[in-house]
């Protein structure tokens, strides 16, 4: 059986050319579709077949949610859905 699920982690930090929201699309403890968001709005996107500035999947399985959540740098949520498709339209409309 497939696990599938969506999480925003806002990564607290104080480094301007990092993204502050990271988007991202599990299956099966991998990153499948992923998007990065910086503090002045952009968005940078990755899937399997694409990367761009710095943004890729992950070389190694993510962490499980809740041991995320142990970080104090990461707040983590998990959105439905819908909510990641949004993010994921936005950021492939403003291109690679």
């Amino acid at each position: 059986m497939t696990t599938r699920y969506y999480q925003r982690v806002r990564w607290l930090h104080r480094e301007p050319d990092d993204p502050v929201l990271l988007w991202a699309e599990i299956v099966d403890g991998w990153e499948v579709r992923k998007v990065d968001e910086f503090v002045d709005g952009h968005l940078v996107w990755a899937d399997g077949e694409n990367e761009a500035d710095g943004t890729l999947l992950g070389a190694m399985p993510v962490p499980a949610p809740g041991e995320i959540a142990q970080d104090p740098q990461f707040l983590i949520e998990l959105v439905d859905q819908e909510t990641f498709e949004g993010v994921w339209q936005r950021a492939r409309a403003r291109g690679k």
